[in-house]
């Protein structure tokens, strides 16, 4: 996965990834490198909820999740354990349950490709960590820099109509 942009991509990213007609998987294809912490896991246990969101069968979904799953890295908690501590106290300020996003991005020093407006301001905010939402990933991907791309996060995400 040489030459593409790596990301810790979030489960509601990964889920998006699997609608087949999604702005998300038109960003993703081919450019993305995905990491994730726990993913199988917390798709089979919803997929129901993700059947109908995407309007795939769930026999069908299984099939899409095998194939995407060719273009991600799936790490284990051994791998990013000793940062989970400093991931929950930053991730306890908007979702505790976000620690393990935070903690493989912190391990990687990698953003985290997400759709939680907290979290992204969080980020912003204490510079521990980046969270970019889909829009900034696309950005990247077709060629601006990080620098141009985080002014435009910070635009989008800190100016005062937007908190």
């Amino acid at each position: 996965m040489e030459g593409h942009i790596r990301v810790v991509v979030d489960t509601s990213i990964f889920i998006k990834l699997l609608k087949p007609d999604s702005y998300t998987r038109k960003v993703f294809y081919g450019t993305v490198a995905v990491i994730a912490p726990y993913l199988i896991y917390e798709i089979y246990k919803h997929r129901k909820r993700i059947s109908n969101f995407t309007g795939i069968s769930e026999d069908e979904l299984m099939k899409v999740i095998g194939h995407l799953l060719e273009f991600c890295e799936i790490r284990p908690e051994i791998e990013y354990f000793d940062r989970w501590e400093e991931a929950y106290e930053l991730a306890k300020q908007f979702d505790e349950k976000d620690t393990p996003f935070v903690a493989l991005a912190l391990k990687l020093k990698a953003p985290i490709w997400t759709g939680d407006k907290k979290m992204i301001i969080y980020g912003l905010k204490r510079g521990k960590y980046l969270a970019l939402d889909t829009k900034a990933v696309e950005e990247l991907v077709k060629g601006k820099s990080l620098e141009d791309v985080l002014k435009d996060l910070k635009k989008r995400y800190l100016t005062s109509h937007n908190k």
